[in-house]
């Protein structure tokens, strides 16, 4: 945690609300251990459910943290005056397992306990439901931090981050996913997962991934003792019967149990966190995919093979009843009912699902065939798809039947190496579709404004044009829009994820991307999933890079070639090429891109390949590659080609970093400083930089401290000409970066060191080295090794703070923040991990750095204490006090780290 889960400043209650196996007492026990507060621990029973219990629990915990044992109470008015004068300041208390108190007279003694309470008493709950405590007026007043079972729920990077780091037994980005959505995130879930493979080669651990369900033992041994077990055995049945469902309302459970009632048993499920979850406001609800599972298995075990089935085509008749055709589906094949399956998928023209495709049925079915051909095009196997719709067309002599075959077989023909020449109707009329027009512009650009209206092609072509201001316009409302196809919205919720990387922001691509592929799995959109997954993997290559990234990002593009998915192994191999470039792995960024490259040209996709060649001459250009002057005379040939204009700009740049060393460019013997003042070194000695009007050198610095970044130039005039006219902001900002190219030109940096990129600006100095991306570098590596060596490199480099020449200007005072308190948290870091002179010089100047960080403090005066100087340890406390009460409040805690011994 970065910071406590309740702090000074913050509420002063929190409350863990989530079902069994979610993590809750795991995050208490951290919480526990990671606070400088004593921390009281008491874990509620069945058998504490009068006030005294209750009552003699706290006051035992209490007692164990506290200087002095609070005197015996009887009741909680006697419990509440005890902590009144015996509980000092910061001192929390942990209740664990609350809903053991549910309904009895000790959880109406908490309540008032929990309101008369000393304020300075904080409380941290945890349960597996509700609380019949009043909450909502803590929640008005803003003293309660709730945390819900979606709060503790892994996501898929997470569960990578825990098999690698944690349990030491790393877990590839495809397995991770497949875990993360086999166990939707849930901790037990992954525990009981790591626990069943110990052991195990990889090969065995990523195929368990992929097949985990309810069916695993461990899993199904703990749902039993911890979930199941407890209930009446009327809710049990519910449970059991109703999960054949899948899609859960109230009147559809009371026609399959024969009952009523089954709305208010539903609703009671979703409040008491029990596995069961609603999406609209409590229309509809379903059961957690690990519990539903586990109850399908159930059912076999203890109904038989015939009523488990008998149970599903009741179900099925019921969904169909309900107009519920997907649901109806699922529950007619798990009845062996595949009549009935082929039937909806007629009347409904519903695509198929991945049973579907694993079904083993005869091949002779026309409807299934043409659930297979949808599949097979939805992944991403174009030509396999093509061939499944022909021979789908083949099987029924259906008119209707067959020109939807053929329809939509056309539209997968249009993705071909060799597609026709444009989309006909069953009319035999030509029509413009959205994929026949991004598929001519794969081809050649067309003119802004020509060849579409549809905003998702036109915004793709500009896209693929490097007109990312357009773009990104057009395509947001589409990807915003619940009313857009699901294939649309999400291919443009992706598009507007690459215009972000274009403009060089990785670093926020993460989140995005890993919901998109969610939404991609749950609507059986199996390539634009996988896509978005590759993207993330390329996203994590460039801002988290790790030795086995790489092999992870092959292996996503190795499966694409398997399964034939041409079109996913291009766009996969161009963005892992650029993460590479842009980690300065340039031979490895070269190999991607080439072979994106002949992908491209295998697909007659002119437009990627233009891109793809244009990256890689980028990767030549820096490593000085012998074939990089031909690289570009063919690149630049076929951007004239493929009309794509964007590629220009990263071309010039490739040459210009070919033409720099002739030019006197300066090599890695160059150094660019900002921390402590602003200075260049050559070989060690320092440039004196020629005169520079104030505004001009303003901008300088500016730059500098946004090292290859695009700052837009509105950002620019409003920090340094904020009382311009409108029409002089933009002219005064040209003629200040033109005066900036020749004073960097001059000392030997390049005319070409401020570059424009539409309307931003951004400084880009190759081969130098430059103080703030070190810094940067190594405080990631810091962060993630927690080693003295690695925090101790970044305290190095922060020798003052950020451009102090420039004072208090605006546009400095963020950043140079930033820096100081990232300083502050190494030598934080540095004080606890070291020892004797080492440990006391970066606490003080933790200290120094950031006054405001009560850790710092007490840590410093917890050093000078074991290092036998209680004077200036007693002086240490009396200034945090003092500057604790000029603040009029305690100084905001940040996390301090529990020093060993």
């Amino acid at each position: 945690m970065e910071r406590p889960l309740l702090d000074e400043a913050g509420p002063s209650v929190g409350l863990l609300l989530a079902p069994a196996g979610s993590g809750k007492t795991t995050l208490l026990a951290q919480v526990a251990a990671t606070q400088l507060r004593p921390t009281a621990w008491y874990r509620a029973r069945p058998e504490d459910r009068t006030e005294d219990a209750l009552v003699q629990h706290v006051t035992e915990a209490l007692s164990v943290v506290l200087p002095n044992a609070l005197p015996v109470s009887t009741t909680v008015d006697q419990l509440i005056l005890a902590t009144e004068s015996g509980v000092a300041q910061s001192v929390q208390l942990i209740v664990d397992d609350v809903h053991e108190l549910a309904g009895s007279p000790a959880e109406t003694a908490l309540e008032r306990f929990l309101e008369f309470r000393p304020r300075h008493l904080r409380l941290l709950f945890g349960s597996r439901r509700p609380l019949a405590l009043n909450t909502s007026r803590l929640q008005v007043s803003g003293d309660l931090l709730e945390l819900d079972s979606d709060d503790l729920r892994f996501r898929s990077w997470e569960v990578e981050e825990l098999f690698r780091s944690v349990y030491r037994q790393p877990l590839s980005p495809e397995a991770a996913a497949a875990l993360t959505r086999r166990t939707g995130g849930w901790a037990a879930g992954l525990q009981l997962f790591h626990l069943a493979t110990l052991g195990k080669s990889s090969t065995e651990r990523i195929r368990a991934a992929t097949e985990l369900g309810g069916r695993s033992r461990l899993v199904r041994a703990y749902l039993t003792r911890n979930v199941l077990a407890g209930l009446a055995p009327e809710r049990r049945r519910f449970l059991l019967i109703t999960s054949a469902l899948g899609r859960l309302t109230g009147p559809l459970c009371d026609e399959l149990l024969e009952q009523t009632g089954s709305a208010a048993v539903l609703e009671e499920l979703e409040a008491l966190q029990f596995f069961t979850t609603s999406t609209d406001d409590g229309t509809t609800y379903r059961y957690h995919q690990v519990l539903q599972t586990h109850l399908k298995g159930l059912l076999i075990d203890e109904l038989g093979a015939a009523a488990s089935r008998e149970l599903h085509s009741r179900s099925a008749q019921l969904l169909e009843k309900a107009g519920c055709p997907r649901d109806a589906m699922r529950a007619h094949a798990l009845a062996d009912d595949w009549a009935s399956v082929a039937r909806l998928l007629q009347q409904g023209n519903t695509a198929g699902h991945d049973w579907v495709a694993r079904s083993g049925l005869p091949d002779d079915d026309p409807w299934l065939a043409l659930a297979r051909a949808r599949r097979l095009f939805r992944s991403g196997s174009v030509e396999a798809a093509v061939r499944a719709y022909k021979d789908a067309e083949a099987l029924l002599d259906d008119p209707e039947f067959q020109a939807r075959c053929a329809d939509e077989r056309t539209q997968a023909e249009v993705w071909l190496p060799q597609p026709p020449a444009a989309p006909v109707r069953r009319d035999g009329q030509t029509v413009r579709r959205t994929g026949h027009a991004i598929r001519q512009a794969t081809r050649r650009i067309p003119e802004p404004g020509v060849g579409t209206d549809d905003p998702l092609a036109a915004g793709t072509i500009a896209l693929l044009a490097g007109r990312l201001d357009e773009a990104r316009e057009l395509l947001l409302p589409v990807a915003a829009d619940s009313s857009a196809r699901s294939a649309g919205r999400l291919w443009a919720a992706i598009s507007v994820v690459v215009t972000d990387l274009a403009r060089g922001n990785w670093s926020d691509a993460e989140v995005p991307l890993e919901e998109i592929a969610l939404s991609a799995e749950l609507e059986e959109l199996p390539w634009l999933a996988r896509l978005a997954r590759g993207l993330q993997a390329a996203v994590l290559l460039a801002t988290r890079p790790e030795d086995w990234r790489p092999d992870g990002c092959a292996a996503l593009v190795d499966e694409c070639t398997r399964d034939g998915d041409r079109w996913g192994s291009l766009l996969m191999a161009t963005s892992i090429g650029a993460a590479q470039l842009r980690t300065r792995d340039d031979q490895a960024a070269l190999d991607w891109l080439r072979r994106a490259a002949v992908e491209a040209a295998a697909l007659d996709a002119r437009a990627p390949r233009a891109w793809a060649l244009t990256f890689g001459a980028v990767a030549m250009a820096r490593l000085r590659h012998p074939g990089t002057a031909a690289q570009l005379t063919e690149t630049e040939h076929l951007i004239r080609a493929a009309a794509v204009p964007g590629a220009h700009r990263l071309l010039d740049h490739a040459r210009r970093l070919i033409e720099e060393p002739a030019k006197g460019v300066t090599s890695s013997r160059a150094r660019l400083h900002t921390l402590g003042g602003f200075r260049l070194e050559l070989d060690g000695q320092a440039v004196h930089w020629p005169p520079l009007r104030p505004r001009a050198r303003a901008l300088l610095l500016l730059l500098a401290i946004h090292p290859g970044r695009d700052l837009h130039r509105e950002r620019l005039i409003d920090a340094l000409w904020p009382d311009a006219p409108t029409e002089a902001g933009p002219h005064r900002l040209q003629v200040a970066a033109s005066n900036v190219r020749q004073c960097l030109a001059a000392v030997g940096l390049g005319d070409q060191a401020v570059q424009r990129n539409g309307d931003a600006y951004r400084l880009v100095l190759p081969g130098t080295w430059n103080d703030l991306t070190e810094f940067e570098t190594r405080l990631r590596q810091a962060r993630k090794s927690r080693t003295l060596t690695d925090w101790s490199a970044v305290l190095d480099l922060y020798v003052g703070e950020l451009l102090p020449e420039v004072g208090a200007a605006e546009w400095v005072l963020a950043e140079r923040d930033r820096y100081r308190l990232a300083a502050a948290e190494a030598a934080l870091q540095v004080a606890d991990l070291a020892t004797d002179v080492q440990a006391l010089h970066a606490a003080h100047r933790a200290v120094e750095l950031d006054a405001l960080r009560d850790s710092s403090w007490l840590l410093l005066a917890d050093l000078q204490e074991e290092q036998g100087d209680p004077t200036a340890a007693a002086a240490t406390r009396r200034e945090y006090a003092r500057i604790s009460a000029e603040l009029e409040a305690p100084v905001s805690p940040r996390e301090r780290p529990a020093r060993d011994g």
